[in-house]
């Protein structure tokens, strides 16, 4: 439920002031629709839809990107083929929530998972900011249980750094 509140405080304008140990990314790149500020000491890479971003210890990984619903199916297929063959298993049905707020919906996905036979964090957060256009952002977040309680703060800065582009 943290993690919902974080989300919807981003669609809610809730947007942290920049400062010299963040950068701000835009989202898509062409015609972006959200910025976001990552961390310096983060690394990213970009992809086809957003960016990938990872600690420098690679203990958390997660990409925030931008797709059209019907794009939904095709990108998390992407998603489970690489997690699948980074060795992630999915162990049970994962738990849904659904949060509706006036600026966004957000739906977060949390699978029980294992990653070389020992607990993961895998977890969707499904953003739609009920824009004029159809475009929508899926945050896909994957780390070992450590990663996401020392990461956590950082994390939760990107998230709640979610904003109108600069």
């Amino acid at each position: 439920m943290k993690t919902i509140a974080v989300v919807v405080s981003f669609v809610m304008g809730a947007v942290l002031a920049t400062s010299s140990l963040a950068r701000q990314v835009n989202l898509p790149s062409g015609n972006p629709i959200v910025g976001v500020d990552i961390p310096n000491n983060l690394k990213t890479s970009a992809t086809s839809r957003g960016i990938e971003v990872r600690t420098a210890d690679e203990e958390v990984f997660f990409w925030i990107e931008i797709y059209v619903p019907a794009d939904y199916d095709k990108l998390v297929a992407e998603h489970e083929k690489y997690f699948k063959n980074q060795g992630v298993v999915i162990t049970g049905t994962p738990k849904v929530s659904v949060s509706d707020e006036p600026n966004a919906k957000v739906q977060a996905t949390d699978f029980p998972a294992t990653w070389n036979g020992k607990p993961t964090v895998l977890r969707y957060l499904a953003i739609d900011p009920k824009l004029s256009g159809q475009n929508q952002i899926l945050v896909s977040y994957w780390a070992s249980p450590e990663g996401d309680r020392t990461h956590a703060p950082a994390f939760r800065k990107v998230l709640d750094s979610f904003g109108a582009p600069k």
